[in-house]
């Protein structure tokens, strides 16, 4: 055989190998890519689940979001809440403080009236006694001539019958009225007991128009005040400081009736002794008042 022939040969040879080769590689590769391509398709769809994981994800955290944020508008609401309770409560402590406080001055107050209507109910008590001893002593003395009675302000009141006194229509002392007045003084009005009680005089008419002016019912009423207090002052020598002179005319009536009988007690002369502590009945109602008011607000 030629060496062109042989030549032919081996490079036949070398060509079935090379395409052999090249077909065992194809194979190959191809094997690989059908590998490459599952498991780009496994990677696609694990990407994909990926995806919708990652939306869902998303979805939730926006979700999240919202409820977070409503969680801290309810939590600033809360804490809002909280805080107004707070001052609330201290509020609440301070008035309760306050209160409790108020109590005990109205305690401390009331337990200083208590002791002030005990003082005023001994003095009183004092003063009850000792007129009630001296209206006594009038009623032995001066009979059915001088009436003495001892009113809710401590004072003792001598009721004097005006004819007694006084002619009619007249505010001239009869002698027998000056001595009335001089046993009045004598008895009560100089006594160490009335000593610095106020002598307070009145005059009182009944209610007939005198010379048909009711006008003259005040002069007459007045006049005769004065008459009695200066004959006190400068006779019976009670002293002019105590004295005080007064005129009602007819607006004071102890009988209202119309008979000649009312007009006769109407018409009359009162000697009126005034304690130190005047109208201690009324201070004694006021303060009674204002327990009965500390204790209902002590009471709240």
């Amino acid at each position: 055989m030629s060496k062109k022939g042989i030549l032919a040969i081996g490079s036949i040879c070398i060509v079935v190998v090379t395409a052999i080769v090249l077909a065992i590689i194809l194979y190959s590769t191809s094997g690989k890519l059908k590998e490459t391509q599952a498991e780009l398709a496994v990677t696609n769809a694990t990407l994909q689940r990926a995806e919708t994981a990652k939306a869902a994800l998303e979805k939730k955290l926006t979700q999240t979001q919202s409820t977070l944020k409503g969680t801290r508008s309810e939590l600033s609401q809360t804490q809002e809440i909280l805080q107004n309770a707070s001052e609330a409560a201290r509020k609440i402590a301070a008035e309760r403080n306050t209160l409790q406080q108020d109590k005990n001055a109205l305690e401390r107050e009331k337990e200083s009236l208590r002791a002030k209507l005990t003082e005023i109910e001994s003095e009183l008590q004092q003063i009850r006694v000792r007129s009630q001893r001296s209206i006594v002593a009038i009623q032995e003395k001066f009979k059915d001539t001088v009436g003495a009675v001892l009113d809710d302000a401590g004072r003792l009141r001598l009721d004097v019958k005006g004819k007694i006194l006084f002619e009619t229509g007249s505010a001239i002392l009869s002698t027998e009225g000056k001595t009335l007045l001089d046993a009045i003084a004598e008895e009560v009005l100089l006594n160490t007991d009335y000593a610095d009680y106020a002598v307070r005089v009145e005059g009182h008419t009944d209610n007939a128009p005198i010379g048909g002016s009711e006008l003259r019912n005040w002069n007459l009423s007045t006049e005769r005040a004065i008459a009695a207090v200066k004959y006190l002052q400068v006779h019976a020598k009670v002293n002019a400081q105590r004295l005080a002179a007064t005129g009602y005319a007819f607006y004071q009536p102890i009988d209202t009736a119309d008979t000649a009988e009312a007009k006769a007690k109407n018409r009359r002369i009162e000697i009126i002794l005034v304690p130190p502590q005047d109208f201690l009945s009324e201070l004694l109602t006021s303060l009674q008042k204002v327990m009965e008011s500390i204790e209902a607000k002590a009471s709240q």
